[in-house]
């Protein structure tokens, strides 16, 4: 396994990674808002897709958070 400097400790480092993947989720939802009227029969499939992502953001976002308040 890999060592990692981080003046936060582990946690900080998962924080970051977590907000990392949030940032990431948060960029292909407003993407696939912007693309959904072009996809035509795809729009469904991509409208889905969009709100895994969202949910997955929130609850991301949460796990961020309660790691933070330990």
């Amino acid at each position: 396994m890999a060592g990692y400097d981080n003046a936060d400790g582990p946690a900080g480092l998962v924080i970051r990674l977590i907000d990392s993947a949030v940032k990431a989720l948060d960029e292909m939802s407003d993407a696939a808002g912007e693309i959904a009227p072009d996809v035509g029969a795809l729009t469904d499939t991509l409208v889905a897709a969009q709100r895994i992502a969202d949910r997955a953001s929130q609850d991301l976002q949460r796990l961020s958070q309660k790691l933070a308040a330990q």
